[in-house]
């Protein structure tokens, strides 16, 4: 599963839930289109209510999810994790850590991601000739650092 922070819908993709041997006449309606950041629309087959369990035991959690179930074939993951599904979890997502944590009744949890892996499904999911690169760095003068923010106790109206 893809976390996604943008993402206003918990997404499916179908063949992940054939796999798991549900019938199809649990979904339910679903009456609205999904955008994707490409900008192409997708229609939901249904809703399916279904219940989430993430981490390790026994640092678990589960919790009931409505999954927005869409027939994509071309995705190397089973689905999106978004913002309704990370707010049920209370989790806590650093993309720079590759690293998702969420309380339990045995502490705190946490999934670890791959980077490799991620970055294969990166570029697997951006379309052809839609290179996000980053741009170079620049870096800045060292004397200029310090002025860019500073922190201090003092009341700058009183300085």
């Amino acid at each position: 599963m893809m976390v996604d922070t943008g993402s206003f819908a918990d997404i499916l993709y179908l063949g992940a839930y054939d796999k798991l041997g549900l019938p199809r006449k649990l979904l339910k309606l679903a009456c609205t289109s999904l955008t994707r950041f490409t900008g192409q629309s997708s229609y939901p087959v249904g809703i399916a209510e279904l219940d989430f369990t993430v981490g390790e035991a026994p640092r678990t959690v589960t919790v009931g999810a409505s999954f927005t179930m869409v027939e994509i074939s071309d995705h190397p993951y089973n689905g999106l994790i978004g913002r309704p599904l990370i707010n049920a979890l209370r989790a806590v997502i650093s993309y720079l850590h590759l690293k998702m944590k969420f309380p339990t009744s045995e502490g705190i949890g946490e999934i670890l991601g791959d980077r490799k892996r991620t970055r294969v499904c990166y570029q697997l999911s951006v379309p052809r000739g839609m290179s996000l690169k980053e741009p170079p760095k620049q870096k800045r003068p060292r004397e200029n650092r310090s002025s860019v923010m500073k922190m201090t106790g003092e009341n700058p109206e009183t300085n």
